[in-house]
């Protein structure tokens, strides 16, 4: 009898001791990474700086509309699997891959990779969720806001590049660049 009142004296201690510790049956929800969006971001790459508005329409599907500075305004490159292609106006040119990297590329494959990370693979610090990986042989990370699911920032140091995303919304088609 003295072992069951020990017993229940314990157990209703630790209950009542406030832990603060993780419930190992529940999993934490991960924001969905396989839906498309737009936005507006700046590109830094060493010490150039552009603007555009990015619509990822799906996972592989990605248009970058560039809008600043004037010597890139009204370039549109699309990645569809893979392939990326640049037009201005009724110029068109596909990048038949080689030994060189294609940023575009880089910020696609980042955030596409997302979509196969599990909640171990991520920290947080501050309501933002880090995720690195290898995209086009190169190390990223990319930024999320917990709270929004919405992107951040997806940086490559070796690519001495960095995207700052902002204006983030569900992609739509009416939401889509009109040339």
């Amino acid at each position: 009898m003295r072992k069951i009142i020990v017993a229940a004296v314990l157990g209703g201690g630790l209950l009542m001791s406030g832990c603060s510790g993780a419930n190992p049956f529940t999993a934490e929800k991960l924001p969905d990474f396989s839906g498309g969006f737009s936005s507006t971001a700046e590109l830094t790459y060493g010490k150039l700086t552009a603007q555009a508005d990015i619509d990822r329409i799906e996972p592989g599907s990605w248009e970058f509309t560039f809008t600043a500075p004037e010597e890139l305004s009204g370039v549109v490159m699309t990645i569809e699997d893979g392939k990326l292609s640049a037009s201005l106006g009724e110029i068109s040119v596909e990048d038949g891959g080689g030994d060189h990297t294609a940023l575009p590329l880089v910020i696609a494959g980042a955030i596409d990779g997302l979509s196969g990370i599990s909640a171990g693979e991520l920290t947080e610090k501050d309501g933002v969720l880090s995720a690195r990986s290898d995209c086009q042989g190169a190390r990223c990370t990319v930024t999320i806001d917990k709270a929004t699911g919405d992107i951040l920032t997806v940086r490559s140091p070796s690519n001495k590049l960095s995207v700052y995303f902002s204006d983030v919304a569900p992609y739509t088609a009416d939401s889509a660049t009109v040339e």
